[in-house]
């Protein structure tokens, strides 16, 4: 029976990345509304900012002038 054969044993510290298995929980997608409310508040923001380095603040009659609803000017107050 000496066909050879050697046989080990290895540590079990030499095997750390195998003892550490990390999971993720799989993202769902979002749907249209979550990713129209997203990038409508990209856009307020944006507008936010725009208009405060131009005039220091956010002028809501020009905005209401230009035709942006009552709705959408309490949103940009929050943004």
């Amino acid at each position: 029976m000496a066909f050879g054969l050697k046989i080990g044993i290895e540590l079990r510290g030499c095997l750390r990345q195998v003892t550490r298995v990390k999971a993720t929980i799989k993202r769902r997608g979002k749907s249209e509304a979550e990713l129209l409310d997203h990038a409508t508040n990209n856009l307020l923001r944006a507008l936010k900012q725009d208009m405060l380095k131009k005039d220091g603040r956010v002028d809501r009659e020009k905005l209401r002038k230009e035709g942006y609803s009552d709705r959408l000017l309490a949103r940009l107050e929050q943004a």
